[in-house]
């Protein structure tokens, strides 16, 4: 275990952002040629098809919208540099100022640019499922373009400040209300914010490029760092995507009882999954992920907090909610809690591994070598519940203008005095994630 966790933990770093065309690749064919095979085949690959036909999920941008549509990405482009600055004022009147004049600003805009009823017109054209003119790739783009907006006008100034986070509600612009239900239908998600994967997953162009940047203007640092806090999830689904096709194989073969094949696809499948670790460990360091501005200019976008609501969370990736699904790791969301950030595409693939059970059926039928290749990737998520807990802790910095605020679980609530701020988020942080870490076995 030792050998393996040094291995896993090794900080290597290798950044490539080569260009993704459109061209499916080799594994999505196969992948969409099974989906009449079985119900596991069929649900990954209708994950694919609703992610514009792509895993990790390819969003196209404001050039593939119909052009009302257009206007939301020039709001969004003229609004962005004014979002980040360089020191937070700690001066809660001042920085009520400053969030007023950005939603002035953006109200501004968006009334100077967007044809209301022609957005209207075309959000009801490009809803029907028989119409072409935006692919779902389209809306995925268009879902983050909006999110970013929402968020923008959310919070106003980043780093975010407490006078922000003491909202409890938000009128927003109609020209960012009106297509929201639309989006949410489409998608299958029931937020009124973003979720991690608009503001990641679909915050990406053909070069892996950042479309909607939160630290324009900022330094280089800042720029890698908002990159490196999409692109990891996006690289890491890139390298399990071969697994979650072994793991439909492995439960298919285990329905049909041919034990054999069973086992070797959950082998392979194992070691996909090392890579997956691997390529996350590898590049989730201080280079990338710069400590000191991680907290200020990226995770405190993504939190919403108005009515109640959370906002952004890791806990929001599909490699480690699909591990947790297929190895019936619970307890598991509610239906209610996972729809608001998880893509009706997303929940059904969680939820066919879900039903399915795996390991609670191998048991039943009780073949020795197919659990114990289940409990080796159990070992390996646990593995990594135990490093991200370690990890997670360096990112977790004092910040005077803000609350102790988690994006994923809102505001934090402690009431205690004498304890500095970054104590106080560790200590919640390892809370939080050594209770899952419990109940992975």
């Amino acid at each position: 275990m030792a050998s393996l966790l040094s291995w896993i933990f090794s900080r290597t770093s290798t950044t490539s952002l080569t260009i993704h065309d459109n061209e499916p690749s080799i594994l999505y064919n196969q992948i969409i040629r099974e989906g009449s095979e079985h119900h596991f085949a069929g649900r990954l690959a209708e994950l694919l098809t609703n992610s514009g036909n792509a895993w990790p999920p390819k969003a196209t941008h404001a050039e593939t919208w119909p052009s009302p549509l257009q206007k939301y990405n020039i709001v969004y482009q003229r609004i962005a540099p004014f979002l980040p600055v360089r020191e937070s004022s700690l001066d809660d009147a001042e920085n009520r100022r400053l969030i007023d004049k950005t939603r002035v600003l953006i109200r501004a805009l968006l009334e100077e640019e967007i044809p209301i009823p022609a957005v209207c017109e075309t959000l009801e054209e490009c809803s029907r499922y028989d119409n072409h003119t935006m692919p779902m790739s389209g809306w995925l783009g268009f879902y983050s373009c909006l999110a970013s907006l929402r968020h923008a006008y959310r919070w106003g100034v980043l780093p975010v400040v407490r006078e922000a986070q003491n909202e409890k509600s938000l009128q927003f612009p109609r020209e960012l209300d009106i297509p929201w239900p639309y989006i949410q239908r489409r998608v299958g998600i029931t937020s009124p914010g973003g979720s991690l994967s608009s503001n990641s997953y679909y915050n990406l162009d053909a070069r892996r490029e950042i479309v909607y940047s939160i630290t324009s203007g900022m330094g280089e640092e800042h720029n890698r760092t908002e990159l490196w806090n999409g692109l990891l999830f996006v690289e890491v689904e890139d390298k399990a995507l071969p697994m979650y096709r072994h793991i439909s194989q492995a439960a298919h073969f285990l329905e049909i009882e041919d034990y054999p094949s069973t086992i070797s696809t959950l082998e392979i499948a194992n070691e996909e999954l090392k890579v997956a670790f691997k390529h996350f460990y590898d590049n989730m360091n201080d280079y990338n992920l710069v400590p000191s501005l991680w907290l200020p200019y990226c995770q405190g976008f993504q939190g919403w907090t108005l009515e109640g609501i959370n906002g952004v969370s890791g806990g929001q990736n599909i490699l480690i909610r699909t591990l947790d699904s297929f190895l019936g790791i619970r307890p598991w969301p509610t239906e209610e809690e996972e729809a608001l950030h998880l893509p009706l595409a997303q929940r059904n693939w969680l939820n066919c591994l879900r039903n399915y059970d795996i390991r609670a059926l191998a048991q039943k039928k009780g073949n020795e070598e197919v659990i114990k290749q289940l409990d080796h990737m159990v070992t390996q998520l646990r593995l990594w519940r135990m490093g991200h807990m370690r990890r997670m802790q360096r990112y977790q910095v004092h910040r005077p203008e803000r609350n102790k605020m988690t994006a994923g679980k809102s505001l934090v609530q402690d009431d205690s005095v004498q304890t500095s701020d970054e104590s106080v988020m560790v200590d919640h942080l390892k809370q939080m994630l050594s209770v899952r870490l419990k109940e992975t076995k």
